[in-house]
């Protein structure tokens, strides 16, 4: 099926909503690593809030505890190295993984099981990566 719009606006809009209602949560990242957009329920898996979100890293937003562990030099540059997510996100030949890591959620450390999913986005001249993100936390607890 394919929808025929009248107006650019129109679809947009209707974009919008779908991103903003998904279940699963999404968030558009620039070259350098950083939130541009993202949804509620991308809100509430990082339990943040909105000022926290915009500009800063992933891992950061999510309380990455392998940030901990980075060099001097790695810190200099914003992000570690050997990072799977980083990979990710840079637009290697990757384009999702599952990723089971600890972070720092409202000061607690606890395990996520997250199947992430990356698209290259291209607007306004500007490359990005559309991230989606599956947390199976829940799922995989027995």
């Amino acid at each position: 099926m394919r929808l025929d719009f009248a107006r650019v606006e129109e679809a947009n809009d209707l974009v919008n909503q779908l991103i903003e209602h998904h279940p699963q949560a999404i968030f558009l990242t620039d070259h350098d690593f950083k939130v541009k957009f993202y949804n509620k329920s991308f809100q509430q898996l990082t339990k943040s809030d909105k000022g926290d979100i915009i500009d800063h890293e992933f891992c950061e937003i999510m309380g990455c505890t392998q940030r901990e562990k980075i060099t001097p030099q790695d810190r200099e540059n914003g992000f570690c190295k050997r990072c799977q997510l980083r990979d990710l996100l840079s637009g290697s030949n990757l384009s999702e993984m599952v990723l089971i890591r600890d972070f720092v959620i409202n000061n607690k450390v606890k395990t996520k099981h997250l199947h992430i999913d990356t698209h290259r986005v291209v607007m306004n001249g500007r490359k990005y990566r559309l991230v989606v993100i599956d947390d199976r936390t829940s799922k995989t607890i027995k």
